[in-house]
This record gives C-alpha cells, sequence and structure tokens, in this order.
C-alpha cells in the first residue's frame, strides 16, 4: 500500500481498513476528554478553547459548526454550569475516544443518554460526533441504556 492511499487517520481510503499506522492516545486521550468535559461543564469555555483545534468540527447539536470560534460563539448560549453529567463509560481506540453518559437539567427540562464520538489529533479535540436519547421522566433506571 502506498502513502498516498491511505488517510492521516490511518485507514485505506479504498478500503476503510486500519493500514497498521496509527496514533494511540490510550489514557492520554480519555484525560484530554474528561479535562475538556470537566471545564465544559463548569461553563470555562476559555480553559476550553486551547483543548480544541481551530478547525474543530462538531457534529453535534446544537452546534453543527466547522470552526473552533463558530463552536465557542455556541457555547457561550448554553446553561453549561447547570447541566449535571454522569459518565458511564469512556473507551479510547487510536485516535477516538468514545464516551457514554446521561446529561440532565435539574428540575428536568432536559434527561438524555448521549454517546460521543471524539477524534484526536496533533494531541487535541479535532472532531465530535453524538447520538442522543431521551430518558423518559417515568423510566425505572434512567441509565440502563448505558
Amino acid at each position: 500500500m502506498t502513502e498516498d492511499q491511505s488517510t492521516e487517520h490511518g485507514n485505506d481510503r479504498n478500503t476503510g481498513r486500519s493500514t497498521g499506522r496509527r496514533d494511540e492516545y490510550g489514557t492520554e486521550g480519555k484525560e484530554l476528554v474528561l479535562t475538556c468535559l470537566e471545564l465544559y461543564g463548569k461553563g470555562d469555555l476559555d480553559a476550553v478553547a486551547p483543548l480544541l483545534r481551530d478547525d474543530y468540527v462538531d457534529h453535534g447539536l446544537p452546534f453543527r459548526t466547522r470552526t473552533k470560534a463558530d463552536w465557542m460563539a455556541v457555547a457561550r448560549q448554553l446553561p453549561l454550569a447547570e447541566m449535571r453529567f454522569d459518565i458511564r463509560r469512556l473507551v479510547a481506540e487510536g485516535d477516538y475516544v468514545t464516551m457514554f453518559s446521561r446529561r440532565w437539567l435539574p428540575g428536568g427540562a432536559l434527561d438524555i443518554a448521549v454517546a460521543d464520538v471524539f477524534r484526536l489529533q496533533d494531541s487535541l479535540i479535532a472532531e465530535r460526533w453524538e447520538v442522543v436519547e431521551p430518558i423518559p421522566a417515568d423510566a425505572p433506571n434512567p441509565v440502563a441504556a448505558l
């Protein structure tokens, strides 16, 4: 396989299979994501900014942003300091960290189960995707799905 057939993420462009060339972040990647979420949860976006690439892309709602600056503008409008997180699982493999969590606002205005996938590049968060599922108010075990 030639160098031009593989992407920077270690996958062959034609088959999507691993080329065996991967940046392993492991514990470092988990710590980066946890630090970012801790600061995000405190509403300290100025401390979050250095953890994101300038070309950071967020595919999740309500963001859908293509740059760190755009993401920061949207994030500043959210009730971050009120948001509660219960991280249930954090898995790192290659350039990706996957997190399963419950997030809610006190008073029941929001209660969701979330699967986030973060892509890391140059020891920074480069991209994020999410899948969100509302947790019904009458759920006997709100975190069972996680």
